[in-house]
């Protein structure tokens, strides 16, 4: 059973709070303090700790900054220490956990990152404003964002990172769903100067068009907002006032450019309250808007939204109810752990095998023209043998670890670029000749979307390491000219790059187009443009075997006979001065309607 320590820490005013109307908690254990301050939902709570749990995995928490907690901890485990850093160094050091998981990476320091890496196998952090100019971020092996443009720029400095949604726990709900709904519109968050400044211009704006109620904290006492000004709301008090209110209004922060990411999203429709929120460029993604949230993009359009809500409250609380259930659905911590739980142990896997794969110094070599009367049962059988699986594998670890280290291939790039505009969360992909199944990781990676992933190849060793990889996508031997689906099972199925290894080609086209929906995508396909097809017998980590190297007008006329349009032509190796270009080609499917 794998282990994960999450470190975290809570706000230090609500910390404070607790213990000043708790004072006999300062007593009691460290085990009960710890229980008693999770179950007041304060901050991260153990969300993530039980999600993680309900995957398989041994999980703990430790709220680092709650001092009077952690010096229990010490005098219980007889542990000297000057610092709250030393602590947390002891508490990694008993536990020895295999992932240590930070999601405040403000508060830990660069040589206690290095020093708990001893005791650890990987240390995740997870980051939704930007790190402390001082912080190392290639200390930690992978970062987990809620948004997508902290994902992008830690992937450019070469750090392993992935797109992680925030959530909702319903136990929340039920503590308060009793509540009546009494306010109309609430808005809750920070109000500082540097941060939110944005925020407070909103606000203040809005101010002349409608009335609202506003919880905060860090509010200036000059500040015109002080007039609806509640005080702060934490925990407990923050969740029964959206519990509460018909409308919760949103308005992110300064850190925020491009994408919504922020915690109201999902606490406000958790919670069963009507979000208004302003829009970003991935909103319709999290939810759909005008059904399970609503969205602004100004200050009046705002206060319209808001007052046509009032005047209909009916329809707000059906909005708000499809939000509400979305939310429960997708959003919910065991959801997000269980993909979270998937990348780490992976991750653990690499890292064990690292050294262990030699990447072989010849990958396809010694080419020589051939009839198609030279072909044998050999080369045509040849991806089956035994041999290449680790081979392979090998070869493809190295560029696994380019592409989390920022650098990706034009291969790679070919197919996430053909892709990207044509997916959505959780598309069913079919890919045939998936080998070891390494695009389902590159896939997801590139385009930050989880996918529903089946791939199919005829080699039983390659399928088997497939399964061992990617435990959680679904793989089958079979034959890409006989495939064991029904008519339209995928929204896209990629060939790839396996019409180049058999002399049926077209019965393997006509098989990928029958099982397709919406897409087809031929990948890694060689071709020439003044040449006519040609086929080759080559070296393939060391198997004798077969390559064709496709007359394009040829091999794209057979994708059209099949009634296919082409809508995309993505080049990524071109030897003009040898005609042979390598090419990826997406063609949509053409239904005729019958009267």
């Amino acid at each position: 059973m794998k282990t994960c320590l999450f470190i975290t820490t809570y706000p230090p005013m609500v910390l404070d709070t607790y213990y000043n109307k708790n004072e006999h908690m300062i007593n009691k254990s460290y085990e009960q303090q710890k229980k008693a301050i999770i179950e007041t939902f304060i901050g991260d709570s153990d969300f993530y700790s039980k999600g993680l749990i309900a995957h398989g995995w041994k999980a703990d928490d430790i709220i680092a900054n709650c001092r009077q907690m952690q010096v229990q901890w010490a005098l219980e485990n007889n542990i000297y220490a000057k610092t709250s850093e030393e602590i947390i160094f002891f508490q990694i050091k008993k536990a020895k956990p295999d992932v240590v998981y930070i999601h405040d990476m403000s508060y830990l320091s660069n040589k206690l990152l290095m020093g708990i890496k001893q005791f650890t196998k990987l240390i995740a952090g997870q980051a939704g404003s930007p790190s402390p100019p001082d912080c190392d971020l290639s200390l930690y092996d992978i970062i987990f964002s809620c948004d997508l443009d902290f994902v992008n720029s830690f992937r450019k400095i070469g750090i392993t990172s992935y797109y992680q949604t925030l959530g909702f726990d319903k136990r929340i709900y039920k503590k308060f769903q009793h509540l009546k709904r009494d306010i109309s519109v609430n808005f809750i968050g920070g109000l500082s100067i540097d941060l939110h400044s944005k925020r407070k211009q909103f606000l203040e704006q809005l101010l002349n068009f409608v009335d609202i109620n506003l919880w905060g904290y860090a509010l200036d006492k000059n500040s015109p907002l002080k007039k609806i000004y509640r005080g702060a709301a934490w925990s407990d008090a923050m969740f029964s006032i959206l519990t509460k209110s018909l409308i919760s209004l949103n308005h992110h922060d300064n850190t925020a450019i491009n994408n919504a990411a922020n915690m109201r999203l999902f606490e406000a429709t958790g919670c069963g309250s009507l979000l208004i929120t302003d829009y970003k460029n991935n909103l319709n993604d999290l939810f759909e808007i005008g059904k399970e949230i609503i969205a602004y993009r100004s200050v009046e359009e705002c206060a319209e939204l808001i007052k046509y809500y009032l005047k209909h409250p009916d329809e707000a609380q059906k909005i708000a109810k499809a939000g509400q259930e979305r939310t429960f659905k997708e959003y919910n911590y065991s959801q997000i752990m269980k993909k979270t739980s998937e990348i780490l142990n992976r991750h653990i896997k690499y890292k064990q095998e690292k050294n262990i794969f030699k990447v072989p110094t010849q990958i396809s070599n010694m080419y020589k023209l051939i009839s198609s009367d030279q072909i044998s049962s050999e080369m045509i059988s040849a991806w089956k043998s035994k041999e290449i699986p680790y081979r392979q594998r090998a070869f493809v670890q190295k560029g696994l670890e380019d592409l989390h280290h920022g650098i990706i291939s034009s291969e790679d790039m070919a197919l996430a670029n053909c892709l990207y505009q044509y997916l959505y969360c959780k598309s069913s992909i079919l890919e045939i000749g998936c080998s070891s199944g390494y695009y389902y990781e590159i896939i997801e990676y590139l385009l930050s979307i989880n996918i529903n992933y089946t791939g199919v190849d005829y080699s039983k060793h390659l399928i088997k390491m497939a399964a061992s990889y990617y435990p959680e996508a679904n793989f089958y031997v079979a034959d890409g000219a006989n495939l064991p689906f029904h008519d339209n099972s995928f929204y896209v199925v990629i060939s790839s790059g396996i019409l180049l290894q058999v002399p049926n080609y077209f019965e393997h086209i006509k098989e990928t187009v029958r099982v397709a929906k919406k897409y087809v995508v031929a990948h890694r396909t060689p071709i020439c443009r003044t040449k006519p097809t040609q086929l080759f017998k080559k070296s393939a980590y060391g198997i004798e075997t077969l390559e064709f190297l496709f007359n394009e007008k040829e091999i794209v006329s057979l994708f059209l006979s099949c009634k296919l349009r082409l809508i995309g032509i993505y080049e990524y190796t071109s030897k003009p001065n040898d005609d042979i270009y390598e090419v990826t080609y997406i063609f949509e499917k053409i239904y005729i309607l019958r009267d």
